[in-house]
This record gives C-alpha cells, structure tokens and sequence, in this order.
C-alpha cells in the first residue's frame, strides 16, 4: 500500500463526467487505453499537492482553502475541448481546456500564497483532467467537442491505494462565490 497524500482538487459531477466520457468512446480511445483508463470516479482537477500526508501538511492545505474562501473566489467555468497524449516520466493522457481563464489563475495564486507562507511550495498546475496516467503511447491532439465544467467548490481529499484500490476521501470542502453578481433591489419611490 503506498503513503496517504493530500490534495486540493475539483472533481466533475456525474453530468460533466459523463459528457467527457461521451467524447473519449466517440473516438474509441477508452477502448484503445482499455484498463488504462483512469476510473472517471477518480477524474479530478488538482489545484495544489499531492503532499504526504501529516498533521503540517494538512493544516497548511487547511489554511489555503480557507483562504479561498475568505477572499471570496467566484465561480468559474473551464472549457474542453482537446485530448493530448504527452510522453514524459510517464506517458498521460489528458483533457484539455480552451485557454486558461483568469479565476483559475487566481486560484491557484492564493493556495499557493497560502501554502508557501506555510512553508510547502507547490506549482505546475495547469486545467486539465488526467485519463491515463500509463498510456503506451504518446497522443496527437484530437479535438472533441466543448464541455463546459463549472468549478463552483475546491475539496480537500485524501488519496489512498494505488491501481484499482485508489480512492479519494473527502476530508473538507470550501464552495466558491456564486459568479453572478448580486441584483440591486429597487428603491421604492412612493409609499
């Protein structure tokens, strides 16, 4: 069994998963990866870790979220539109987003604001969703039709197991602001 780690991260709910699951089959590449594929259960945006897993660890990533929260992030909606196979320690497959919007940036810059003033540097985080963390091969970009995912809370999940034991435990979640602003109430002009 390898070491707990613990994580911030955003996973997709079932609707979103489902879409982005459409497009992979579409292209046969859940058939092509096979076992491979990575559960979709487990699909997830990582804003910042993993890290092992500790008392230290857990109130600085503790912290970090409650940071989010106190500065009032809004809600925001990452778009994909790719899938891209790239070789590196491993060859992962992952799906990609259209651009990087603006509040992802921001995001990320106040967890690890956060996280360093704790002493945990953290960086290398970019929108994606890894599919297969060992593939056989590396992947052209194929595009897929958008699916648009909004990110509307960050959780903080411990990660045990390895291959099909993995599992994600929720240990606290922060929601993000609703991105809508609040409607002025109309001044009454006669009483």
């Amino acid at each position: 069994m390898s070491q707990a780690r613990i994580l911030i991260v955003t996973q997709p709910k079932s609707l979103v998963r489902h879409r982005l699951r459409a497009r992979i089959s579409a292209l046969g590449l859940d058939k092509e990866l096979g076992e491979r594929l990575f559960s979709p259960d487990n699909w997830h945006q990582t804003w910042c870790g993993p890290f092992d897993s500790g008392q230290e660890a857990l109130l600085a990533l503790l912290a970090a979220g409650n940071a989010v929260q106190a500065a009032q992030l809004k809600a925001f909606e990452l778009s994909f539109n790719r899938i891209r196979g790239e070789e590196g320690e491993r060859i992962h497959w992952s799906l990609l987003t259209r651009g990087r919007p603006e509040p992802f940036n921001r995001l990320l810059t106040t967890l690890q604001t956060e996280l360093k003033s704790h002493g945990f540097k953290d960086d290398g985080h970019r929108p994606h969703i890894t599919i297969s963390y060992k593939a056989l091969h590396a992947l052209p970009t194929r595009r897929i039709d958008p699916v648009d995912w909004l990110i509307d809370e960050i959780q903080l999940v411990e990660r045990t197991g390895t291959g099909k034991q993995l599992r994600y435990q929720l240990l606290h979640r922060w929601p993000l602001a609703s991105g809508s602003p609040p409607r002025p109430q109309q001044l009454r002009l006669f009483h």
